[in-house]
């Protein structure tokens, strides 16, 4: 059988096999929210500070729900304007520890056929937001392995004197029992209501409970074993570091569709300079940079191979001169139009030879550039106009309009093309241009 295996994935099948073996209890159904829990070993003041620097209070949209979401028995791609919001609840554990339990809370509009049936729905998360979260928490702070924990496990510290000052029998936390390493196990001078029978039944509970937990990290290291001996496809990247953006272009300061997590894969469609242009779910698209992940294909890991790819352009062209005039051609939108203007030349010689992919990319980054130098000097260019001055020559043109809404993800770029001139219309490749 041919299949990969994340560690996340890894993790949530040892998970499974946890509460099958009644660890902990029974996972709910996939339509209730489910608890993930993990320990810090800081403050809950620190931990706070901290959810706060990630912006875990404030709610953010999702970009699809697909991999996010529990599956239900209603189409995923039917799910618009996705919504989550985590649930957080701080528990001190002790002093300098404290317990992060979070669920994520969906909600997205559901387009039905029937627009009676329409209208938002609460989904059910599949865990990856909140483990996400816990991952990026221990980086920082460092912790426990994340666990579903049921409610009833988790409980406030009790007191540990009452108002006169006296100790409390029994004032160990709860928690601190739940969590500790002697757990399930009395102190020496325990209740006074447990018998020798009892305690050596919970002493046979527990090495019970740690012999399924040896067996469980048997499973998994042969797991990981298989995940290292099994083929996976070249043109596949996995995320080194949790946190690492998926943007809308490759470009800096492009939308960002959201946060990959560590060991989360893709299939990559092309490399463009630093950046892979990869398959997030169905349709959908994105761009994440070189450096953010290991590629199957050791000759992208190689900090040389990026040169020899069509977008190195930046090097083969440089722009001889550049200015705002008239337009220079008869293209309706910009027809006696003040322009933006940039002449080109291949750097080595005016005599080089380039392919159409270089031109284009190269093009595409004097559009950029120039959106950029729009925003700052509040110009009136009504377009942008890159001049080829090579042997074979050519023109391609935009008007600032079809620039903003490419630059602000409102029109995809294969549209801009289209609706930006390109003259001879070979001068870029057909796959940008039919």
């Amino acid at each position: 059988m041919n299949f990969r295996l994340s560690r996340r994935k890894l993790c949530l099948f040892c998970l499974l096999l946890f509460a099958s073996l009644q660890v902990w209890s029974p996972l709910p159904t996939a339509a209730q929210a489910i608890p993930y829990a993990r320990t810090f070993p800081k403050s809950k003041e620190d931990v706070e500070a901290a959810l706060k620097d990630f912006q875990a209070y404030a709610g953010q949209k999702l970009p699809i729900v697909d991999g996010f979401v529990a599956m239900g028995q209603q189409p995923l791609d039917r799910f618009e304007r996705a919504f989550y919001q985590f649930a957080i609840e701080l528990i001190p554990e002790t002093p300098q520890s404290t317990v992060v339990k979070l669920t994520a809370k969906i909600t997205a509009w559901y387009a039905d056929p029937d627009p009676a049936k329409a209208g938002y729905q609460a989904l059910p998360s599949n865990g990856r937001l909140e483990l996400d979260l816990l991952d990026r928490l221990s980086e920082k702070l460092g912790g426990k392995l994340s666990a579903y924990v049921p409610h009833s496990t988790l409980q406030a510290p009790r007191p540990k004197i009452d108002s006169s000052g006296n100790p409390l029998p029994g004032a160990a936390s709860t928690l601190g029992a739940a969590y500790g390493p002697s757990a399930g196990v009395p102190a020496e001078g325990g209740s006074p209501g447990l018998t020798p029978n009892d305690v050596a039944a919970l002493k046979l509970q527990r090495e019970n409970e740690q012999k399924h937990m040896l067996e469980l990290k048997a499973q998994l290291e042969s797991l990981e074993e298989i995940q290292h001996n099994q083929a996976h496809p070249r043109n596949l990247v996995i995320v080194k570091k949790s946190g690492s953006p998926v943007l809308a272009h490759p470009t800096e300061g492009s939308k960002v569709l959201f946060s990959a997590a560590a060991d989360d894969e893709f299939e990559f469609i092309e490399a463009e300079g630093e950046w892979f242009h990869i398959q997030i779910a169905g349709a959908s698209r994105g761009w994440i940079r070189h450096s953010q992940v290991e590629s199957m294909d050791p000759r992208w890991n190689s900090p040389a191979e990026p040169a020899k790819t069509e977008t190195a352009s930046t090097a083969i062209f440089r722009v001889t001169r550049e200015e705002s005039g008239p337009f220079p051609g008869t293209w309706a939108p910009l027809k006696n139009m003040t322009v933006k203007i940039y002449w080109v030349q291949p750097a080595d010689s005016p005599a080089t030879s380039t392919t159409p992919g270089q031109k284009r990319e190269f093009a595409k980054s004097l559009f950029e550039r120039a959106w950029k130098e729009s925003k700052q000097t509040q110009n009136t260019n009504a377009g942008v106009v890159v001049v080829f001055d090579t042997p074979d020559g050519g023109q391609v043109s935009t008007t600032m309009l079809l620039l903003q809404g490419w630059m602000e993800d409102k029109i995809a770029e294969p549209m801009f093309w289209r609706q930006s001139t390109i003259d001879p219309p070979e001068l870029f490749p057909a796959r940008t241009n039919p």
